[in-house]
């Protein structure tokens, strides 16, 4: 699109590039997310070499969503809240692994049917897997959620498997290694450490 007599600046052609950009299908995402199950966890990692937990969803969003920030705790206060439960897929799911309970330090993609996909720094599973976000370490560690794709088009979302039940008074079988894990996960708090530091850091050089 170009207006009469008038040459397209560089303000406006990023504008059209991220409506293009925004419009991306949320299944073209996902689709990228699946290609890389397998892909090692890294410290600090944000390419398919690689990834931590939030350089995973760096690197699936920020073609579409330009503004992500890097760390997930930062992560969590952009897009709209979603009420746990009302996840479609693409929304991002926030959890505080660490000794602090209250920390983001972790960052997970909905993918529909029950399930998350995320980059793990440790436990039963690591590097990029699907885990049941219903499982009982995540679901304990959950702390909110986001929308960051609002107009993108959404896949529609498949019937969760239903899971058998137990004869007789047995409990049923674990569905996940992940229901009897308790331990603590680094996630990218070390980024998060990093970052307060040089914010410190410049703090006293500008203050004195």
């Amino acid at each position: 699109m170009r207006l009469p007599g008038r040459p397209l600046t560089a303000a406006f052609l990023l504008f059209l590039t991220a409506g293009f950009l925004a419009a991306e299908p949320v299944g073209r995402i996902l689709e990228r997310a699946r290609s890389q199950l397998g892909t090692p966890y890294r410290s600090g990692g944000i390419a398919p070499g690689g990834f931590d937990c939030s350089g995973f969803v760096s690197w699936l969003y920020r073609p579409t969503v330009p503004g992500l920030p890097r760390i997930s705790k930062d992560q969590a206060g952009t897009g709209t809240p979603v009420q746990a439960g009302d996840w479609q897929p693409g929304d991002l799911l926030f959890y505080a692994t660490g000794s602090d309970s209250s920390r983001i330090n972790h960052v997970a993609v909905w993918i529909g049917n029950g399930q998350i996909i995320h980059s793990i720094s440790g436990g039963p599973e690591t590097g990029v897997v699907v885990t049941p976000a219903d499982s009982r370490y995540w679901s304990r560690r959950y702390v909110t959620s986001r929308r960051v794709l609002t107009d993108a088009e959404r896949p529609p979302e498949e019937p969760a498997v239903p899971i058998p039940e137990a004869d007789g008074p047995e409990a049923p079988a674990e569905r996940s290694p992940w229901d009897s894990f308790d331990g603590i996960l680094e996630g990218d708090f070390h980024l998060w450490l990093e970052k307060e530091n040089e914010a410190f850091e410049a703090y006293k050089k500008q203050n004195g």
